[in-house]
């Protein structure tokens, strides 16, 4: 119990602290991260399929992929909520903690898979 209180107050006192220092935490809606993933997707593909020395620009059509449109987000995303200091967009980053590059392996592979 008392492990589970201190990661607790830990989480919650270093967000009562951004507040009271003046920063503000934001977060990103469920349908905003399924447009992201879908888009990127979307991206990798005609990045793929351009050839070298194209010249015209990119066109991206509207998906038909209902993987990402529907259910419930990967858990990789919904465990990357829970630790903002992952971000490179934050002051002090940890980003070669080991869980987060765990959860990034996971997001790819989920991502190559649908």
């Amino acid at each position: 119990i008392a492990g589970g209180a201190l990661q607790t107050a830990r989480s919650y006192g270093s967000r009562l602290l951004g507040k009271i220092k003046g920063q503000r935490e934001l977060t990103v809606d469920d349908s905003v991260l399924r447009l992201l993933a879908l888009r990127q997707r979307q991206l990798v593909k005609a990045l793929n399929l351009r050839g070298h020395a194209a010249m015209h620009s990119i066109k991206v059509d509207t998906p038909q992929d209902k993987t990402w449109r529907e259910g419930k987000l990967p858990d990789a995303l919904n465990r990357a909520r829970a630790y903002p200091q992952w971000s490179s967009l934050n002051p002090h980053p940890k980003l070669n903690q080991t869980e987060r590059q765990e959860q990034i392996q996971a997001l790819a592979q989920r991502l190559d898979a649908s």
